[in-house]
């Protein structure tokens, strides 16, 4: 055999050799993070990924590739190294010398609300000669919450204005639970949590505690996804951007009420994306992170119904909710919102209906807007 035949034939085996060395122990003693400067941002804002891959041991890495799925409404800043494809996945190439470790940093614009899993991440390690390559799925805890963005006060839903207006000048009046002052005999719409059972027990009739009043302003947001009674199928881009426009109101409405010391929670028909059998059923509270949890369930709130709007009405008469104001947020109102409703009155509560009917905030054109 000739030099070139033995060289040719040298150089073939190495090159099966070092394959199959990659394919077997590429991913040994190789590390990856990926973080994100932010849990939680609003629509528009940004935040940092940092992407860490380290090489601990002396084999070269040829060339590593890192790809995610990436939503189109996270946008990236143009970077070296870095490819978005068709608005869908995020990849990124690096070659690692023995023992080192590389740092990447992306500015990332965060364009519509949402819950963003971002965990999984797909290493692809190829050999010095491209004969073989050889992938493993990375897991981090990188999860974003996009909260919707909060509206001006103009740009709120006329009805919703005037409600505050009424309880700004009027601060409701409603009876303490703590302050009790009496007991009487149990009447139409009393709670059963009032039910006074010892006395009831004395007596032979059902007593109920009767209170002091206090000023106490308590409000339930019901937020209704389905543009109209017994509604099939998706969304058209108008009903999105009334939902959206919704979404935005509802997050307004509950900052201001909590700023303002007012217990507020949430209840819905949707379903959430990152708990998907969960009910929206938030109790009224006032505190930070009664606030933070009403703004991570709207963030994932999805145009998927979770049950019935009348059987989330239904709960609320079954649940005993009384001396509540409630705002229930809908783009339709009928006889069946109206006779549930009533029954609500009847337990002391108050029903305001929110339309939802209005010039809605567009998104951003994800094909034309640049990313900053």
């Amino acid at each position: 055999m000739t030099a070139a035949v033995w060289l040719i034939l040298i150089v073939s085996a190495l090159a099966v050799l070092q394959s199959k060395y990659f394919s077997k122990y590429a991913f040994r003693h190789l590390t990856y993070e990926r973080k994100l400067s932010k849990k939680a941002v609003f629509e528009g804002e940004s935040l940092e990924l940092m992407e860490v891959i380290a090489n601990h041991k002396l084999t070269p890495l040829p060339w590593l590739r890192v790809e995610s799925k990436m939503s189109p409404w996270l946008r990236f800043r143009s970077q070296e190294n870095l490819e978005v494809m068709d608005d869908r996945f995020h990849r990124s190439v690096f070659y690692l010398r023995p023992y080192s470790k590389i740092t990447r940093r992306y500015h990332v614009k965060c364009i519509r609300r949402g819950y963003y899993d971002l965990s999984i991440t797909t290493l692809t390690i190829g050999d010095l000669f491209g004969l073989n390559s050889t992938s493993q799925e990375a897991h981090s805890d990188a999860k974003l919450f996009v909260y919707p963005s909060l509206l001006g006060e103009d740009e709120l839903p006329d009805e919703a204005l005037r409600w505050q207006g009424d309880v700004s000048v009027k601060r409701w009046i409603f009876p303490d639970p703590i302050l009790i002052n009496g007991i009487r005999g149990y009447q139409l719409g009393d709670s059963r949590k009032d039910i006074h059972w010892k006395a009831s027990a004395r007596s032979g009739t059902l007593q109920v505690k009767t209170h002091d009043y206090t000023v106490f302003p308590r409000l339930l947001i019901i937020f209704n996804i389905d543009p109209e009674d017994n509604f099939w199928g998706q969304l058209s881009a108008k009903q999105m951007e009334e939902m959206e426009y919704g979404i935005r109101s509802v997050a307004t409405l509950c900052n201001w009420a909590i700023n303002n010391n007012m217990e507020v929670g949430l209840y819905s028909n949707a379903s959430i994306s990152y708990a998907p059998d969960t009910a929206i059923a938030i109790e009224p509270a006032c505190n930070a992170s009664q606030m933070t949890r009403i703004l991570e369930t709207l963030a994932g709130l999805q145009f998927k119904e979770h049950e019935s709007i009348y059987r989330t009405l239904e709960s609320l008469v079954e649940n005993d909710t009384t001396n509540t104001d409630i705002l229930v947020f809908s783009t339709f109102w009928n006889e069946s919102f109206d006779s549930r409703c009533e029954q609500l009155r009847l337990h002391g509560n108050s029903v305001t209906h929110i339309t939802l009917r209005k010039e809605a905030i567009r998104f951003e054109d994800i094909d034309s807007a640049d990313a900053v």
